[in-house]
Order: structure tokens, then sequence, then C-alpha cells
């Protein structure tokens, strides 16, 4: 098994800028907790800006005056200063982690959201690993950005703006003289900081190829077991998973040089100003009790500096994460109900009665072409039909013909390049896609089982669908015997993914599941493929039964099982060969007939069709 290389990159550097604006429409619903957040922190930060004004005080009139009393008042004033910080710093935590844990619930549930609306096209071509890794480690480091990146930001960065305003109330000349640092200090954090917002975005995306990876694995687990893969797998996953350490081990070596820089800055910066303070002292005008001040100012000027490279780490993990996320919400959703035609005092009207309306089932394909790609390779080919309500039609071909590219028109999981497909006259464009796929009832060859019940599953968790209905529909589907075989009856559990029955169990519950919700359109790809020749028999007979006044679309490659159908179309490489009844088909000793000659190894027409009738 390979790994996938063709990893999505990063479409842009994500500023916190650019994030703030993409966070905010969520943010402003908590406009008041916003409001309340910034309270706390001006009012944090000028607490923290006047203790090292009072101890400077305190230096100047209590200390060297030797004025005890006006000492103690001043340590009593200190105290209060620090209690009331360590109050509000408890308050800012709390509060900030409540607002992000809210916006990462909005955040989240619109996200899912999303995804649940994403064209077909996009899992075509995106592997669920991907997906999965924005929707749980991506979403979750963002999370991280409000529980802890989030004060590192902009209550350091406020720190920072106020103490350099106090540093130039308390000496300008001094902070003019040190302001010389700032440059290259900014300068060089920034080019590390470039380097590691790079790094941070190939360590996101081999994470994805690992997680990618392993999900593919663990599915197609039988396989890899089968055919002695194991060893074959491992190595694909530790190559994965060396250059995943790489990236890792460049992160943390940027680090380790981004570190000493900043220190270094911080011992300049100090050593500049005692020297300084200390030579020009008097040319400055500096008290001992400002230049005390001063050197505490300097201290803290780098605390939130310290604070915030501390948690570089997160944040740009965060940053790499939002930028993925972000990406995930541009993705073009599947259109929906878009009547731009109508006339809008008739559009409303006309929504509703499509919407409320049961189809006869009448489709027509006018000049329908459709491909996968942007390349040559047409799929359907100018597919001109038209399918009569009620009817059953039968899609039959080679393999690669079209069939279920046709069927799968119909749904709208694909939109034509070119034509367009009517549905009792209103061309599938003008209907909404999730009312469309209600009124259309589809088993495949190969249906997906949730875990839960079988009840469960046969409704689709719908609370509209009565119990007595599932009964219904599973008596029709011939699953008594499975009911019988199973411990609970309609309550029976069934595991993920329907691993504790068999693939002709996972068949029937799936026709149940089509019977149950009474479809307008029936569309069966191979639905009799996985059933034994008992059971097809009488789910033959119920097929019969539900198509009656019905519009049917059935795939099928054994021919036997659609000889009963009104017509059979046969399509090859996009475009229709033959149509018509099997008794037409067979007469005009055509394709159709060769091929029903190929699969019952006979010669004689005659006995093919006593065969198959």
């Amino acid at each position: 098994m390979k790994p996938d290389s063709t990893e999505d990159s990063v479409a842009h550097e994500l500023t916190f800028v650019h994030l703030f604006k993409r966070l905010w429409p969520y943010l402003r619903r908590y406009k008041l907790r916003l409001l309340f957040i910034i309270l706390l922190v001006v009012s944090f930060t000028l607490v923290g800006r006047s203790l090292p004004l009072v101890f400077g005080y305190a230096v100047d009139h209590g200390i060297k005056t030797k004025n005890q009393s006006t000492l103690i008042h001043i340590a009593t004033l200190f105290l209060f200063l620090q209690i009331l910080r360590s109050t509000l710093s408890l308050l800012q935590s709390f509060t900030i982690q409540d607002l992000g844990h809210r916006v990462l619930y909005s955040l989240r549930h619109r996200l899912v959201c999303h995804i649940l609306n994403l064209p077909i096209t996009y899992y075509d071509k995106t592997p669920s690993g991907r997906i999965m890794t924005r929707v749980t480690n991506d979403v979750y480091s963002l999370g991280e950005l409000f529980s802890q990146g989030f004060s590192a930001i902009f209550i350091n960065i406020f720190e920072i703006i106020t103490l350099f305003l106090t540093l130039t109330y308390v000496s300008a000349p001094l902070t003019a003289i040190l302001s010389v640092l700032i440059p290259p200090l900014l300068w060089s954090t920034r080019q590390l900081s470039r380097k590691i917002r790079i790094d941070f975005g190939s360590t996101k995306r081999k994470l994805a190829q690992i997680n990618s990876f392993t999900a593919e694995t663990i599915n197609g687990l039988k396989v890899v077991q089968l055919f002695n893969q194991g060893s074959a797998t491992m190595h694909s996953f530790n190559q994965l998973s060396s250059d995943y350490k790489n990236c890792q081990l460049k992160t943390v070596r940027l680090f380790a040089t981004l570190w000493p820089v900043v220190e270094a800055f911080n011992m300049g910066s100090l050593i500049l100003t005692i020297t300084v303070g200390a030579v020009l002292k008097n040319v400055l005008s500096l008290s001992p009790g400002q230049l005390a001040a001063f050197v505490l100012l300097v201290q803290g000027f780098f605390r939130p500096l310290r604070s915030i490279l501390e948690k570089y780490n997160q944040l740009q993990n965060s940053l790499a994460s939002a930028d993925r996320v972000f990406q995930l919400f541009d993705q073009t959703v599947e259109q929906v109900t878009k009547i731009e035609s109508i006339h809008p005092t008739e559009r409303d009207t006309k929504i509703h009665q499509i919407e409320n309306k049961s189809y006869s089932g009448e489709l027509i394909f006018q000049q329908v072409s459709f491909s996968y790609t942007d390349e040559k390779s047409v799929v359907i080919k100018n597919l001109n039909l038209k399918i009569e309500a009620g009817k059953s039609v039968a899609l039959v071909g080679r393999t690669g013909s079209g069939k279920t590219t046709l069927i799968s028109l119909v749904q709208k999981l694909y939109t034509p390049q070119t034509g367009q497909i009517l549905l009792d006259g209103v061309p599938l464009s003008q209907i909404e896609t999730h009312q469309l796929r209600s009124k259309i009832g589809v088993v495949l060859q190969d249906n997906f089982m949730f875990k839960g019940t079988v009840a469960e599953n046969v409704s689709l968790f719908n609370s509209k669908i009565s119990r007595k209905k599932i009964e219904q529909a599973l008596q029709l589907a011939c699953c008594e015997k499975l009911l019988n075989s199973h411990v609970g009856g309609l309550d029976a559990k069934i595991d993920e993914r329907g691993s504790n029955l068999s693939v002709g169990e996972r068949q029937l519950i799936a026709f149940a599941r089509v019977l149950a919700f009474n479809p307008d359109i029936l569309i069966l790809d191979e639905a009799t493929a996985n059933i034994d020749s008992v059971h097809e028999k009488y789910i033959q007979n119920a097929i019969r039964e539900i198509i009656k006044g019905r519009t049917s679309l059935i795939v099928a490659h054994r021919l036997s099982t659609i000889q009963y159908c009104d017509q059979i179309i046969l399509l090859n490489q996009g475009e229709i060969l033959e149509k018509g009844s099997h008794l037409q088909l067979m007469q005009s000793q055509g394709a159709y007939a060769e091929l029903v000659k190929i699969q019952f190894q006979d010669t004689n027409p005659t006995k093919q069709a006593l065969a198959i009738s």
C-alpha cells in the first residue's frame, strides 16, 4: 500500500489578523463577554504596570528617607495590588477559556454541517483520514489557541505596549537608548518565526498523511493480511513516520535557536540599563527609585515576550491548524435550489410546489454529457433518453459503459457538463437536492451499516418511520430468517459497518431500508448480487410488486434478473447501443442477444429466452 503523496499544502500564510477576521463571525455572538474580557485585560495590565512604580516610590520615599510609616503604607498597597492582580488573572483566564469553548463548539458544529454538504466529487479525491484530521486534530489545536494562546497573544502584546509607555514615562531618554535593541530583536525573531511557520505547516501535512494512511490500512486490513502485505505496509508507515519525526526535530532546532537569541537581548538590555543609568544618572535626572522601577519594567518587558515564545509552539500549531480548517470551509458546498430563471414574484410559489409534490417519475435526458475529469475521456456522450413515469428500465452493458454514472447523475451526486436532466418536466438544477434524494430510494451492491439496531438501520434513525412500517419493510424484503437468527429481532444489535452480519444480510436490510422510505423513484444497483438463489427468488417477486406504478432504474450484470423490465437499455462507452424489451432485443439478434449468449454459453437464442424467462 502506497502512502498518499498528494497531500494538500497550506494555501497561504495565515496571520493572526486573518485568523481574527475568520473567527469574528463566531466571536461577535458573544460581544458582552468580549467587552468584559477587554475590561479585565486593561485592569490587569494597569495594575501590573503600577507595581514597579509603587516599588520605586517606596525606594525614594520609604527606604531612602527611612520613613517607616510610609514604607508600611506602601507595602500594604503593594500587597493589595498583588492580590487584586491575582484575582483579575483568575477571572481573565476563566472568561477567556469560557469564550473559547463556546466559539469552538460553534465552529465545530458548522464545520461538520459544512462537511455533510460537500459534493461527492470532493470525497472522490480526498482521503477520509485527511478529513478526520481536520475535524479532530486541527479543530482541537485551534481550540488550544483560545484556552492557552489567546491570552499569550493579546494580553502579552497589550502588556508590552503599556510597558513601553510606562518606561517612556519613567525616563524617555533611557527608553530611547534601549529602543536601538528593538529592531534587531524583531528582525531576528521574525526570520525564525517564518521558518517555524513553514515547518509547522509541513508537520501538519505529514500528520494528515499518517492519519489518512492509517485509516486506509485499517479499512483494508483484511486485504493486507490475506496478501501478506504487512511488511510492505509497515515499511510505508515507517517512511511516513520518519518524515514526520524529521519535521518535528527541525522545528525543535529552530526553537532551540530562538530562545537564546531572546535571552541575549534580555541580558543586553539589563546591562545597558544599569550601566547607562548608573553612569548618566545625573544627566538623565534619575533617582534611585526611578532607576529601580525602570530595571523592573525592563525585566517585565521581556516577561510577556518570553510568555509568547513559550507558547509559540502551540500558537504556530494553532495557526497551521486554523489554516487547514478554513481551507476546508472554503471548499464549495453542494449546490442546492437555485431557481434563478424564474421571476422573483413566482419563485417562492414554485419552490413550494416543487418541494411538496410527489413525483410521477418521468425522467428526460437532453443531450447529457459528463466526464469525471477535464480530460477528453467522456463517460456519458450526448445522451438523449426518455423514461416514462411508472416504468421499469434496466441499464446493462460492459464494465465502464456508464451505468453507475447515469444513476449518479439522476441523484445529483454529479452535475453534467452539458445538457440537462428533467424530472416531471422540471430541471434537476431547480429541485432542492435533499428533497430530490428523499424521493429516490437506492440499493447498492455494497451497502453501509451503522452501529445500532436492525430497526435503526432500516429507518436510518428517522423517527417519522413507525415500527410497524419497519416490520412491513423487513417482511417484504424476506428478512424473517435474519431476524430469527439474531437475538433481539428488530432490536438486534448491529456492530460497526455491519461486521456481525453476512454480506447477504446487509443487502437484505438495505433493501428493507429503501422499502421503508417508500420512494417515488427506485434505483437498484446490482441489488441482488450478494443474495443467494433461494432469497433471490423471493426478492425478485418483491421487486416486481414494488416497481409497479413506480419509476425504477435497475443496473444488473446478471441478465436473468431484468428480463421482466418494461425497457432494457444497452450502454456502450456512454452511448445507447440498443433499447427495447427483453423479447424485442432477443428477436433483433443484436449486441444484447450476444451478451445473453455469452452469459448462458448457448448459441440457441430460443433456449436462451427460455432459460431466462
